[in-house]
């Protein structure tokens, strides 16, 4: 097992110096990981986002930080999922959503955004006003740009990819608006 470790990350070590894609299981083992544990950790987004990279399935100036002019499926349905995850942790101050749905959401959304769309309308409720605007237009931002609000059934593994790092960047958005804001109202 040693052994292997050291041999994979002998190939990283050469891919990233020779510009050859990182290895297809390495990709896979991160999205196997991330689905088991629920749990994105900005390593395994790098890992992701390096593979697709390589692989030229992203535009390679991708940003690190959320791009709202960002048109893939996966990425805006991953975006899409973390806005309504936020909803229920605002309105309830908990995630059962990320943890019941997450898997499915970003494999097969098409089963699962009408339930979680619904669930967000009833979490949404119990918000400010101020937030229920902002957290509406925020979806509808992101819908906007899904073709005619299309759902697909199912996201193949570079969109599986693509849905985890959008959702890591919107979540990212959250707290660096949050700690704007503090830092804005600090100074005043």
């Amino acid at each position: 097992e040693i052994t292997t470790r050291l041999v994979g990350s002998e190939m990283c070590i050469r891919d990233r110096f020779e510009g050859t894609p990182y290895p297809f299981t390495l990709y896979s083992a991160c999205l196997r990981r991330i689905m088991a544990e629920q749990k994105l950790t900005i390593t395994r987004v790098a890992i992701l986002k390096a593979y697709l990279i390589r692989k030229q399935y992203l535009n390679s100036n991708i940003t690190i930080m959320l791009d709202k002019e960002n048109t893939n499926q996966g990425y805006l349905l991953g975006r899409l999922f973390a806005v309504l995850v936020k909803i229920q942790e605002d309105a309830n101050g908990i995630d059962t959503m990320r943890e019941r749905y997450m898997n499915a959401a970003s494999t097969t959304p098409a089963t699962v955004f009408a339930t979680v769309m619904n669930l967000s309308v009833h979490h949404a409720e119990k918000l400010s006003e101020g937030s229920k605007i902002y957290y509406e237009k925020l979806k509808q931002e992101i819908i906007s740009k899904l073709p005619a609000g299309y759902v697909p059934a199912h996201l193949d593994l570079q969109e599986q990819g693509c849905f985890f790092i959008g959702y890591y960047h919107q979540r990212q958005d959250f707290f660096t608006s949050k700690d704007n804001n503090n830092q804005q109202n600090n100074k005043n």
